[in-house]
């Protein structure tokens, strides 16, 4: 493959994150046209679902008829996927995180509603499913395939990996309350990037960190839990308090940026990195 410059490199950068916006506001034609007040879980579940090929479709036509390389299909298959090992490292991160703040005395349940409407629990569970999935599957193949390779025709793969993320996480920073939480998110972001970059790595496939993705967004960003951030007029299922501690409990951007969760992703680095001997993953591009 000819070598791209630099400028059109990062050019390109920005045109696959266009096409991610983009497919975005098509996927939400139908809840902006009923009101996002009005939408039903299962509106959000479709139209979440339907991201997913609208977006993968976006990042397909680009890099054929705007980029105009050849895709390395073997990259984006699913021959090295384990949906059983996987999910269940996926399903374990969120346990421990919540284990540690238990241990440390900072997991204290506020309040419980178990009398809540069976409508509202399942509103919430397709709402959580449909958004968890999209942005597993989608932010996955954007940031860890298409950007990763991109970038990687400049740079080295770390680079490469780390960059997109970087970015991603530097969107946020206006949401910050303090000095303390912008550092807070920046590692967070850093190393939930570096964690997900290793999985792909090391197994080869980037579907296995699509499910630990998908997993992790379903338990900790779902609506029938509160993780230290109550909400006026919101039903919950169960409420939890972090404690007082911003540093230890994420401050503003809440559990993610957590104490545990940096804790947590740096040990499935290390962990991922020492047990697996795996693959390198294949280009995305073919030469």
């Amino acid at each position: 493959m000819k070598e791209i410059k630099t400028w059109k490199i990062w050019g390109h950068f920005f045109g696959y994150f266009l096409c991610f916006i983009i497919a975005g506001v098509i996927s939400a034609i139908p809840r902006i046209a009923f009101g996002f007040e009005n939408e039903s879980g299962i509106m959000v579940f479709v139209t979440e679902i339907m991201r997913i090929p609208i977006s993968l479709g976006l990042f397909y036509f680009y890099t054929k008829y705007v980029l105009r390389i050849p895709l390395n299909e073997e990259t984006l298959s699913f021959s090295n996927f384990s949906l059983w090992k996987w999910g269940i490292v996926g399903i374990s991160l969120p346990i421990v995180v919540l284990t540690i703040f238990y241990v440390s005395n900072n997991l204290v349940v506020l309040n419980t509603n178990y009398q809540l409407n069976q409508g509202v629990i399942i509103n919430n569970i397709l709402k959580a499913l449909g958004m968890s999935l999209a942005a597993g599957v989608v932010e996955e193949v954007l940031f860890r395939g298409y950007l990763v390779n991109l970038l990687n025709k400049k740079y080295s793969f770390w680079i490469a990996g780390i960059a997109p993320s970087l970015f991603f996480t530097l969107i946020h920073i206006g949401a910050a309350d303090s000095l303390i939480n912008i550092f807070q998110l920046l590692v967070a972001g850093m190393l939930v990037s570096i964690m997900f970059l290793i999985i792909y790595k090391k197994t080869g496939s980037i579907w296995n960190a699509s499910i630990i993705h998908f997993l992790w967004n379903f338990v900790f960003l779902n609506e029938l839990i509160a993780y230290g951030e109550i909400k006026e007029g919101v039903d919950k299922l169960i409420e939890f308090d972090l404690g007082q501690n911003e540093l230890f409990n994420g401050g503003g951007f809440g559990i993610e940026t957590s104490i545990p969760a940096i804790i947590v992703y740096s040990l499935t680095i290390v962990i991922t990195w020492i047990l697996i001997k795996g693959k390198q993953p294949t280009t995305l591009y073919n030469k």
